[in-house]
């Protein structure tokens, strides 16, 4: 019965409890995706899984859809509070979110506490999701190699933590009082968003340990060094420009608006959350509360400043109902652009846009307007190009619901040059066609092609002329029109299935075709000023990565620099004048 009952379960946030055949609740849990954590606990077949024995013991299921993960857990403790399922362990106390925390020992380690003052010492957060403080903490083990035992106590023999580099072991003497202090500074420099300044420091105490050849210690914080320039090279921009901020970003596909919420702090980012929301209804107080706030404190606008809005609809300014939907909860609040030097950072945060329909009804509205057999297989084409450099060509495909990543196929232009989407497009439809028609690629029912009326020709050419016989479609970008084989045109904005089902097609067949054409234009840029030196080997060259990751930066340095990490003065000269001369 539970089976059944999980087909109609969505792929949404949500809390589901398991009950016994008398209605009892045995076990209150959280899921990003309903369906997938439920199916997970249906699957379970090893007797000492939990999974299995809550199932096991279990009739019946019921499931509560929330916003966000973040409201999830907030309910998730409160049922627990309520029912005190048997099979819940934790979350039975006031679960709150996670801080981290550097003790106040002799050697102090990190911790992570989920009340404030659980545990002395210096605390940093809350951090939402928890796992950001997860991470953020194997992180300070990794780069600091703060000890991560919880108790110091006196050994003969140092744990596995110290052979694999991850502590200096203050338990057997390895490293002295002073010494490890300063390990510990440095974290608490990096939690504070001093990077910078710890980054000069370690220079410096490189210099010092190697003039009284402390080998080893150098070594340590070179290690350290390292570590610490690839972050900050990675997220510079929230460390030296928007150190304490929120930011959102959102953007619309397909009618949906989409989101998310960068909580950051002294450059680290604390928090992360994701939200969505149909523009035709306005945004739930709950959700306005959940998004504006910062554990369980309003956001501290002193701190803060300005909140940040990026849209990416087609005209410029965002539309009415959101900035009425932010201001409902406080009319002094700002909405200015992101700047785009954050916009990667913001992206890599976000989540894909997951497209939503029953294909039971979408079936029904694609065989009503186009009288014909809804398509289990698609394959979709696009052509870009900039300005006639680095012409490609992508084909995704979807079939029966799903996006079937390992047929996606992309094409390099190998006979067309400059401006020609047409003459482009015939390329790889003939290149294409050419397998399926010889048996090597599996046939698609439907072909649509990104384009209007030219790119639709251009496909039925390429079909016809290999006798193929599959339908062919093409969808204009401006009205979202889509061209039929058979001499039709439909709006679909008329139809809102159809509407979201072709353009999420054509967006994924975009995405794909403008990463490829990013990609080929990067390798052809990347001619390095390093390039035919001689005496710089590849050994060599990956130091100077290691330490001078842009540069730009490299270009500030001099010889004798570069001959402390190994160069030779004569190559070192070499590189400088032409890491200068190249940036000037």
């Amino acid at each position: 019965m539970m089976k059944r009952k999980l087909e109609s379960v969505p792929e949404l946030p949500g809390v589901y409890l398991f009950k016994d055949e008398k209605g009892n609740v045995l076990y209150v849990g959280k899921a990003k995706s309903l369906k997938d954590r439920l199916s997970s606990h249906l699957s379970a077949t090893d007797p000492n899984d939990k999974s299995y024995r809550i199932v096991k013991a279990s009739s019946d299921f019921d499931y509560i859809v929330v916003r966000s993960e973040r409201e999830a857990l907030e309910l998730e403790a409160e049922l627990i509070k309520k029912y005190l399922p048997p099979f819940n362990v934790l979350l039975k106390d006031d679960k709150s979110y996670p801080f981290l925390v550097i003790t106040d020992e002799e050697f102090p380690t990190v911790k992570i506490a989920r009340k404030k003052d659980s545990v002395k010492g210096e605390k940093f957060g809350p951090f939402i999701p928890p796992k950001n403080a997860r991470r953020l903490k194997e992180l300070l083990h990794r780069v600091f190699k703060i000890r991560k035992c919880k108790e110091l106590k006196k050994r003969e023999k140092p744990c596995l933590q110290f052979y694999i580099e991850r502590c200096t072991a203050p338990c057997v003497g390895k490293v002295s009082k002073k010494d490890y202090r300063k390990q510990v500074e440095g974290a608490l420099s990096f939690l504070k968003g001093d990077v910078k300044g710890l980054i000069k420091r370690l220079y410096s105490e490189i210099e010092s340990a190697a003039e009284n050849l402390e080998f080893e210690k150098a070594a340590v914080l070179r290690d350290q060094l390292l570590a610490v320039k690839e972050i900050y090279f990675r997220s510079f921009l929230l460390f030296d420009s928007y150190p304490n901020c929120d930011i959102f970003y959102l953007e619309e596909q397909n009618g949906i608006f989409n989101g998310v919420k960068l909580t950051v702090r002294n450059g680290i980012i604390y928090g992360r959350e994701t939200f969505s929301f149909d523009p035709v209804d306005p945004w739930e107080e709950k959700l306005l509360e959940e998004l504006f706030t910062y554990g369980k404190s309003k956001i501290d606008k002193s701190i803060v400043g300005t909140i940040w809005l990026r849209n990416t609809y087609r005209s410029n300014e965002l539309p009415g109902v959101v900035l009425t939907n932010f201001r409902s909860l406080d009319h002094s609040i700002r909405t200015d652009p992101i700047p785009d030097e954050l916009l990667p950072l913001i992206k890599r945060n976000r989540e894909a846009v997951k497209v939503k329909y029953d294909l039971e009804e979408l079936k029904e509205e694609y065989e009503r307007v186009f009288y014909d057999e809804f398509p289990d297989r698609v394959e979709t084409f696009d052509i870009s190009t900039l300005q006639g450099e680095a012409t490609v060509g992508s084909c995704i495909v979807w079939e029966r619901g799903t996006f079937v990543k390992d047929d996606y196929r992309r094409y390099k232009i190998k006979t067309v040059n400059g401006i020609n989407d047409y003459a482009a497009m015939e390329e790889v439809l003939t290149r294409r066609f050419r397998r399926i028609k010889n048996g090597e690629i599996k046939k698609p029912d439907l072909v649509l092609v990104d384009g209007g009326i030219g790119q639709l020709n251009v496909a039925l050419k390429v079909r016809d002329a290999l006798g193929l016989d599959f339908r062919v479609f093409s969808i204009a970008k401006r009205d979202e029109v889509v061209y039929t084989d058979d001499g039709e045109l439909v709006e679909t904005k008329r139809y809102p299935l159809l509407f979201r089902f072709f353009t999420s097609l054509r967006d994924e067949a975009h995405r794909f075709a403008l990463s490829y054409n990013r990609k080929v234009r990067t390798k052809n840029m990347l001619k390095s000023p390093l390039d035919g030196i001689k005496g710089l080997g590849l050994k060599r060259r990956k130091l100077l990565e290691r330490f001078y990751p842009d540069l730009r930066e490299l270009s500030a340095a001099t010889p004798e620099e570069l001959k402390k990490i190994g160069i030779p003065e004569k190559v070192a000269v070499e590189i400088l004048e032409r890491v200068r001369k190249t940036f000037g």
